[in-house]
């Protein structure tokens, strides 16, 4: 399907070879940061439509909590090929082009996703949503990267990071209410359609962006499978402290999003648009947390950020594997939403940093293999530990690692968490 449509796409480059003056240039970047935001949080939205709808899955198609897992675990793995191929496949070519077919295939996925009938219908049309989706983060993150690497690196990344966190909270704090009120594939109609209207706007803000922004050229020479593995094991190598950095992260969004609507719809008498709301609140604050990280950073270095972040991450996944009051809950769901949202524009930061413009979507499709891969093993096994000693396993289980993860970055304190690749 990506053959037919990237053609089709591929006009939205009406580019000429002037120069641009500084005023212009800046203009062309806004452009960039606008188009890649409203694509990520119609992408991260889209995510977590499907995500805060399994206990409706769960209950309407008779899943086991093993089922949940390999579910929500196979399309991590899904996503964690489909990233490291999308990412190596868009480096010298129309980033652009790639963005906007993600996002039509997502539109198709969630449509498709209406004629679910059970267990297997959902899990293949969950894993062609992931393809989907998987256009966006190795290519779209690593276009900001690019675009704003000379200056406001910080802003740029806790902008786009922080509008997708806001289209997960509107699409986890409506999904459940709309769903009561009407039917469950409603939300998942509504969602395609703002897939649609979001290519059509990003089409006219990208529309007359020029070459040098939307293509950056890059050694033509082909590498063998064997080359490419010793590229990525080097590569890694210079950010090894920083990949299970990006491991606890994918898995904290994945088991949160995930497990915690059936933890409470388990163990509280939570409505489903409480449920929802507590989910949401948690989006909501990342959100806002994630705006606000340029700003963050100028008081507090990205180290301590991390590190802060991971501690409480853990701390707070064992209180939730523990207490299910609502207060408590309230509380917990503000500083998970701050301690979450933080890690991420800070890793993409230390990334980007060190990776030359020419390997962006190649070095992030590498990064997000590691953060997908970190989710998918957590959710599949929390899935199987659910069903066989209860469902607050996988917050414990994400506790523990963040925590232990935590000690290993204080003992590594002193050293550069990523050095130029």
């Amino acid at each position: 399907m990506m053959v037919y449509v990237l053609p089709l796409l591929s006009w939205v480059n009406n580019i000429t070879d002037e120069s641009l003056s500084p005023p212009q240039t800046m203009k062309q970047q806004g452009r960039i940061l606008s188009s890649v935001s409203l694509i990520h949080a119609i992408n991260d939205g889209s995510v977590s439509v499907i995500s805060i709808l399994f206990p409706i899955f769960k209950e309407l198609f008779n899943l086991s909590y093993t089922q949940v897992g390999i579910i929500t675990g196979g399309g991590l793995f899904i996503t964690l090929v489909a990233q490291l191929v999308l990412g190596r496949m868009a480096d010298g070519k129309n980033v652009n082009t790639f963005l906007l077919t993600g996002l039509l295939m997502t539109s198709l996925s969630l449509v498709l996703m209406t004629l679910s009938n059970g267990f297997i219908t959902l899990i293949l049309l969950i894993f062609f949503l992931r393809f989907a989706t998987s256009f966006f983060h190795p290519i779209g993150i690593g276009w900001i990267s690019r675009t704003y690497k000379k200056g406001r690196l910080d802003w740029a990344m806790g902008i786009q990071s922080g509008s997708a966190d806001l289209g997960a909270f509107i699409a986890i704090l409506t999904t459940l209410y709309i769903t009561q009120l009407t039917h469950w594939t409603v939300p998942l109609y509504v969602w395609a359609c703002i897939c649609i209207l979001g290519l059509l706007v990003s089409l006219a803000l990208t529309r007359q962006l020029k070459k040098e922004f939307v293509i950056v050229p890059k050694e033509t020479k082909k590498l063998s499978l064997k080359e490419m593995a010793t590229d990525a094991f080097h590569r890694m190598r210079r950010i090894k402290l920083l990949v299970p950095a990006f491991m606890i992260s994918g898995a904290s969004w994945g088991v949160i999003i995930t497990y915690l609507p059936l933890l409470l719809n388990a163990r509280t008498t939570l409505s489903l648009p409480v449920i929802g709301f507590l989910v949401a609140l948690w989006a909501g604050v990342g959100s806002i947390t994630s705006l606000s990280y340029g700003k963050i950073r100028s008081y507090i270095n990205r180290k301590k950020i991390l590190v802060v972040s991971y501690v409480t991450i853990g701390i707070l996944c064992l209180f939730l594997a523990v207490f299910t009051h609502i207060i408590i809950l309230f509380c917990i769901m503000i500083l998970l939403g701050v301690a979450v949202f933080l890690t991420y524009p800070a890793l993409f930061s230390f990334v980007s940093e060190v990776t030359h413009e020419s390997a962006e979507g190649w070095t992030f499709g590498l990064t997000f293999t590691f953060q997908t891969g970190g989710g998918t093993i957590i959710l599949l096994l929390g899935g199987v530990l659910s069903d066989l000693f209860g469902i607050w396993i996988p917050f414990a289980l994400l506790g523990t690692l963040s925590i232990i993860f935590s000690i290993v970055l204080l003992l590594n304190y002193r050293k550069p968490f990523a050095q130029p690749i």
